[in-house]
């Protein structure tokens, strides 16, 4: 004959509600995060091209446009961690034969557009994140 005892009836409940928890908890995925933020250089709106974030060990990034205040915000949600932050010039508008670009010219640092060579590295945290940048010079 088999009888259930109350400790033993305790104890698989208890199991059954850690076996319930972890399965929650990794069910969580993973941590995300938005970026918006405003770009300067020399306390000036840059108001042309792109901000990038590329994370390179994740294999993740993200990019957002620029308007005419030096607001951005990326496309879509980025994955917690560390990423490089690089700006990049607007890809030119195709224009009828004889005509020129009325656009003014992307007048950034190289060192600002090159994700090897730009000194700004930015945490992105789950939730909404502010990123804004100003470059010295």
């Amino acid at each position: 004959m088999w009888s259930i005892t109350f400790p033993h009836l305790r104890r698989a409940l208890g199991g059954l509600l850690l076996l319930v928890a972890l399965v929650l908890v990794g069910c969580k995925g993973k941590q995300e995060g938005t970026v918006s933020g405003t770009v300067k250089r020399q306390g000036k709106p840059v108001p042309i091209g792109s901000v990038q974030f590329i994370n390179s060990e994740k294999g993740a990034g993200a990019s957002g446009q620029l308007d005419s205040s030096g607001n951005y915000t990326l496309e879509g949600k980025l994955e917690a961690g560390t990423y490089k932050v690089y700006l990049q010039a607007p890809v030119p508008e195709q224009l009828p034969p004889g005509q020129v670009s009325k656009r003014p010219p992307f007048d950034i640092p190289p060192k600002y557009q090159d994700p090897a060579q730009t000194p700004f590295t930015k945490e992105v945290k789950e939730g909404k994140n502010e990123v804004n940048l100003d470059l010295p010079d």
